[in-house]
């Protein structure tokens, strides 16, 4: 079985228990502080939460050779023989802290090999407080146990009508997370985990729907499923297509709309695609996305990432990112169901447009 496991700690600060000098109590008080911090770790995907007192500005930054991710925290302050985190985490392999003499609070990653990572700041909303979410997602696929690959394709709402003397284009689709994997938070509530699974339903609703094409999920319900088991069922079903979707979460609220992402070459960002027809699948679905009146985009053309997820590079496979749930109004927009509908039309579009071009429809 892939090893999960979801572990609560917590920082004994200030109030919290940690004994300070009288004359700093009320200084603590009034500036951020963290209290408590949790941890979900998977084999490929390991999210740190801190709970905060109030919001942080925050800075994050990726260092190489050795591989680690610094994140400083403004205007904040620990004992300075505090260990912040002790676990075991096979990505994350250990994680010291300092305070800098700016009153800044450093955090040090050091990772068992490259990944890549992100910080993003949930605003509190009515009777919780605000969190700060750091994610590390591994670059390579590891191997993992459960490899089992069935998957339950969706039901047609009209029978399929076979193509003479060619089989049915198949499109798998992912939809991200799922289970002890909630994937990004809004401050409504919105999780990205329901999101995904909800519009990938539908897309395979319409797709099944039109003769010479066929639709299968990764996952058809609130469960978890590892990144390479993703992969394995994409190839299990000789999958002419694979598209994944995401919602996407950044510290600055103001960030909106759709972005694609394919496999590149090399463990860099924006480096060389590593499926030509990736990077046109990509292009097709911003294409369609941009055509609805209702979405908007955040890239204008496809992005390269090495995310595990994609490195079916024999399958043309996409990661789409529909919007911002760190977005208020996006998240807004994500709730509704007529939202998630245009959603599902465009990347229908987009996947039977992309069919056409290549001569596989």
């Amino acid at each position: 079985m892939m090893d999960r496991r979801f572990v609560l700690k917590a920082l004994a600060l200030s109030m919290g228990g940690l004994l300070l000098p009288g004359s700093m109590v009320h200084a603590a008080m009034s500036r951020p502080r963290i209290t408590d911090v949790r941890f979900a770790s998977t084999p490929n995907r390991t999210r740190i939460i801190f709970s905060l007192n109030q919001e942080i500005k925050h800075s994050l930054a990726t260092l190489r050779d050795p591989d680690r991710v610094v994140l400083d925290l403004q205007n904040t302050e620990l004992s300075s023989d505090l260990n912040l985190l002790s676990f075991t985490d096979p990505i994350v392999r250990k994680v010291r802290t300092d305070s800098l003499g700016n009153g800044t609070m450093r955090a040090v990653f050091e990772l068992q090999d490259e990944a890549s990572s992100r910080a993003f700041l949930l605003k509190d909303k009515e009777g919780e407080r605000p969190r700060l979410v750091i994610e590390f997602t591994a670059t390579e696929t590891r191997d993992t146990a459960d490899a089992d690959t069935a998957a339950q394709p969706v039901k047609s709402e009209k029978p399929l009508m076979a193509r003479k003397g060619r089989r049915d284009i198949v499109i798998v689709l992912d939809p991200g997370h799922g289970g002890i994997d909630p994937g990004a938070i809004g401050s409504g509530g919105v999780k990205e985990k329901d999101v995904a699974l909800s519009v990938a339903k539908q897309v395979a609703r319409e797709i099944n729907a039109t003769p010479g094409f066929k639709a299968y999920l990764t996952r058809n319900e609130d469960r978890f499923v590892g990144l390479s088991r993703r992969c394995a069922i994409a190839r299990n079903h000789k999958a002419d297509l694979f598209i994944s979707l995401h919602a996407d979460a950044f510290h600055i609220p103001s960030a909106r709309g759709a972005s694609v992402y394919c496999l590149s070459e090399r463990g860099r960002r924006n480096a060389v695609p590593a499926n030509n027809k990736s990077f046109m699948l990509g292009n097709t679905l911003l294409s369609a996305i941009a055509n609805t009146p209702s979405l908007s985009l955040h890239f204008k053309t496809t992005k390269q990432a090495r995310f595990a997820v994609l490195k079916t590079q024999e399958i043309p496979s996409v990661l789409v990112e529909m919007a911002f749930l760190s977005n208020h109004q996006e998240e807004m927009l994500l709730r509704k169901s007529s939202h998630q509908a245009s959603l599902a039309k465009a990347v229908t579009v987009g996947a039977k447009n992309f069919a056409q071009k290549t001569g596989l429809a």
